[in-house]
Formats: structure tokens, sequence, C-alpha cells
């Protein structure tokens, strides 16, 4: 059977990330190339493993042109089944896969929320398709997909990273209780409620917390600015830390994802799987897929979100009381390691593909 994986790129990213492991892990029956109009650390990965990776980039945003090398793909190659993951794909390959009768599974839901741009697009790509697949049922919920044709496969989390993570720091060793956030620096992730507990907890509690920020993007700067005397007194500190967050996950005590829900919500969120995997319990905004990954008093905390009083709390109750905090990170990280693991994604996303061919 062949797979032709569609994506306009594969920078660092969560639905990157899970592209290759399916790409990495399906049953060897199944013969995967991967087409893309920009490359990425994660496409290098895939090329790596032994796989095409195909790659025609874009003169402009909405250069057209790539189309040309898709269909002769899609003719020469004849793939049984095309998962595309961005609209734009899939329309380009869409007159062709219909004339060849190849089933589209389109993968554009990746978030418990319909933004405006691209809002269009994303329901051409899903009515287009033969089934929408999505990484949570909040997802699914949003878009209005129904059963007939929404799929839900929770992504994976790889437990090949876990090496990365040795040499873990026990929590109090130095008497402060480290709080890491992870993501990328953009509006919708919102960072600056977790500046604001930050501030809050050290006038409460001074020198009893750290707070590491964990990204990069448009907003970093700005948020550097927020954090203020805070940086300066290195109560919060930020990293850029690259492909690999785990080394810096794995050192703290907390871990925290807060969005801006007027903006976002997430879907399965691989930052909050990043944290559980390491043992340690989640406080996240309880909007979106989150409360299908984070279950509340067993493996986390779900808080309202822009709440900065009810984030604080929820980190100053952890802080107190070590034994819960234990408790729900050990809980976290088995319910990663038994639910959300890599055969049990490349398992649902082939029931998937022989679906749409049936």
């Amino acid at each position: 059977m062949r797979l032709l994986m569609l994506k306009e790129g594969l920078p660092t990213g969560g639905a990157e990330r899970q592209l290759a492991l399916i790409v990495k892990h399906l049953p060897p029956h199944w013969e995967r190339r991967v087409w893309l109009m920009a490359g990425g650390p994660f496409a290098d990965a895939v090329a790596a493993d032994g796989h095409r990776v195909d790659v025609f980039p874009r003169r402009a945003r909405l250069d057209v042109r790539p189309a040309l090398p898709l269909w002769r793909v899609l003719v020469g190659w004849r793939p049984d089944v095309v998962h595309s993951w961005d609209w734009m794909s899939t329309l380009a390959a869409v007159p062709v896969c219909r004339a060849l009768g190849i089933p589209i599974v389109d993968a554009t839901i990746r978030n418990g929320i319909v933004r405006p741009k691209g809002k269009w697009q994303r329901r051409m790509s899903q009515a287009v398709s033969r089934l929408v697949v999505a990484n949570s049922k909040a997802g699914l919920r949003a878009w209005g997909v129904g059963p007939a044709k929404g799929r839900v496969v929770y992504n994976a989390f790889d437990p090949d990273r876990l090496p990365a993570a040795e040499g873990r720091v026990a929590r109090g060793d130095d008497g402060r209780c480290t709080v890491v956030m992870t993501g990328r620096m953009v509006a919708h992730k919102d960072f600056s409620s977790l500046i604001a507990a930050a501030r809050r907890l050290d006038h409460e509690h001074a020198g009893r917390f750290r707070f590491v920020l964990l990204g990069d993007g448009p907003e970093r700067t700005r948020l550097m600015n927020e954090a203020g005397g805070l940086r300066e007194r290195g109560v919060v500190t930020f990293i850029a830390p690259g492909v690999e967050v785990l080394p810096f996950v794995a050192q703290a005590d907390i871990g925290v994802l807060m969005s801006n829900e007027a903006q976002h919500r997430e879907g399965c969120s691989n930052a909050i799987m990043e944290y559980m995997s390491c043992g340690l319990p989640v406080v996240c905004s309880s909007g979106g897929g989150n409360p299908e990954l984070v279950l509340e008093g067993t493996t986390g905390c779900l808080v309202p979100a822009g709440d900065a009083a009810a984030l604080a709390d929820a980190l100053s109750c952890l802080a107190d009381h070590p034994a819960l905090a234990r408790r729900l990170g050990e809980a976290g990280s088995r319910r990663i390691l038994d639910e959300f693991s890599v055969p049990r994604l490349v398992r649902d996303m082939e029931r998937v593909y022989w679906e749409a061919l049936s």
C-alpha cells in the first residue's frame, strides 16, 4: 500500500512531530512518501529514516506552481491514500485525486477552536476529503464535523525521547519550586498569565518559586519586558531550547500551559504530554481538548483561561503538598505511556486509512 503525506512544511511543531512519528512507525506494508512546499527539521528526520521527501518551494504564499509537481507525483506514483495536513495541500491535490479515485484524509483540525483566518479554506478541505481526523473531540465539535466523517486520533509521545530527560533534579534540592511553560511565544499562548501569577507568588512567597519560559517567537521581547524585575532577579528565566525541550522540562516540578481562549484552544497538546511524560503535575487552562488529556485531580489541575489568581493558587497548592504533586505526576506519566503511545497512534491512524479506502 502507498501513502502520500502532504504538508506545507515541517518546521519545529507539534503536528510536524506527529507526522514524523506516523511515517517512521507505520508497518512495512505501507510504502510512504512525503511531499512538502518547505523543509524543516522534521523533514530532515523523515529523510534520515529512509523515506522519500520531495520539497517544492513556493515563491509566495499563494504561489500555485508547486501543484504541478504534486500532480505528477499523484499520477506517476499513484498512492492508495493521501493524508493532507494543510488546506492548501488538500485543495492542490483534489483535482487529480478525484480523477484517479484516491481518497484524501484531512488532518487540518489540530485545535479546539475555529479561527477566522483560513476558516473557509479549511471547511472546503474537509468537505472534499473522504474522512476528517482531529487530535481531540473538542476539535471535531468546534468545526461541527459529525461521526459520519469525523474521527479522533490522539497525539502520541515518543518514549525514545526520554533519555534526553535523564538526570532530573529532585524537587526541593535548593528549596525552590520550578514551574515551566513551553510553547511558541505568540499572542494566543498566554505566557502573560503565568508572569502575573509569578509576580503574585514572588510577592507572597519571596524566594520560593522560579519560573522557566521555554520558547521563541514574535512575542518574546514583549514578554521579557513584561517580566521586568522578575527577570532581572532571576525569578523568571527565558530560554530558547531549539527542537528538544525535555532536558529543560525534566528539571521542573510543575508544568503549565495557559491559552488565550478568545484566540486559541488546544487540541491534544504536545507540551502537556511532555510535562506528563517527565512526571510533572500539570496546571492548564480548561478549554479545548485539555480536559481530554489532563484529568482534574488525577493528573493535574484545570483553571479558567486568563485567571492568573487561580493559576497562582493551584501552583501554591502543589508546592505546599509535594506528596499530592508527586501522585499527580506519577499518574500522568503512566497515562501518557499507556494511553498515548506510539503503537496506539499508528494503530488508530492505520484504521483511518483502511476505512478511507473502503
